[in-house]
C-alpha cells in the first residue's frame, strides 16, 4: 500500500513538473516603455518585439518586431543589389576562366590585337580609296550632265541611272567605312579589357606565390 502511494506521488510530481515546463509567459515593452508579462499577447501588441519565457522565467525564444513597409522595401532592394553583385562576381569568374583558356601569355594577346587591328585598317584603307575614286567619278558624271544641259541636249535616262548607281555605291562605301571603324573601336576595347584582366590574374598569382614563399 505504501509502495503504491509512493508511486502515485512520484507520478503526480512528474506530471506537475511537465505542466510547469510547458506553461510559457510572454514579455514585451509597449510604446511607452512599460514592460508587460502575460500568457497571451494582445492583438495590438503582436507586431511588437517580445520574448517567450518558461515557468522559471528563462527566455526560451525571441521574436523580433514586425518590419514596417519601408523596412521591407529597403530589405527587398538590398536583396536585389546583393543578387546583382553575386551575378557580377560569377560573370567575372567565368570571364577569368575564359581568358586563361584563350590566351597563353600577355604577348599573345598583344599580337592577336595588333594583327586584327591591322587587318581592319587595311580594309578601311581599301574602302577609302574606292570611295575617293567613286566620288571623283560622280563629280565627272555630274559635270558631263551639266555640260549637256547647257548645250541644250537632254540627259538620257541611262546616264541619270548611272549617276544614281554611283551615288548608291558612295553611300555604301561610307557606311562600310563607318562600320569598320566601329568594329575597330570595339576590337580595341575588347582586347584592352582582356589584357587588363589577364594582367590582374597574373599579378594575383604572382602575389599569392610570393606570400607562400
Amino acid at each position: 500500500m505504501k509502495k503504491r502511494l509512493l508511486m502515485l506521488c512520484l507520478l503526480f510530481t512528474l506530471v506537475a513538473g511537465f505542466q510547469a515546463q510547458a506553461k510559457k509567459l510572454y514579455r514585451w515593452v509597449d510604446e511607452n516603455g512599460k514592460v508587460h508579462y502575460s500568457d497571451q499577447i494582445p492583438p495590438d501588441q503582436v507586431k511588437v518585439a517580445h520574448e517567450k519565457l518558461n515557468a522559471q522565467g528563462v527566455v526560451v525564444d525571441k521574436v523580433a518586431r514586425a518590419k514596417t513597409p519601408e523596412e521591407r522595401e529597403a530589405e527587398r532592394l538590398r536583396q536585389i543589389e546583393a543578387e546583382k553583385a553575386r551575378q557580377a562576381a560569377e560573370e567575372k569568374r567565368q570571364q577569368r576562366e575564359k581568358i586563361l583558356k584563350i590566351y597563353g601569355s600577355e604577348a599573345e594577346i598583344v599580337r592577336l590585337r595588333d594583327e586584327r587591328k591591322a587587318a581592319l585598317e587595311r580594309n578601311i584603307e581599301t574602302a577609302q580609296a574606292n570611295l575617293t575614286l567613286q566620288q571623283r567619278n560622280l563629280k565627272d558624271l555630274l559635270k558631263r550632265a551639266a555640260d549637256r544641259e547647257r548645250s541644250g541636249k537632254k540627259v538620257s535616262e541611262a546616264f541619270l541611272s548611272q549617276i544614281e548607281t554611283v551615288r548608291e555605291q558612295i553611300a555604301f562605301q561610307q557606311k562600310y567605312i563607318e562600320n569598320k571603324n566601329t568594329e575597330k573601336a570595339e576590337l580595341m576595347k575588347r582586347f584592352d579589357s582582356d589584357l587588363a584582366l589577364y594582367r590582374e590574374i597574373m599579378q594575383e598569382r604572382h602575389h599569392g606565390t610570393a606570400l607562400k614563399k
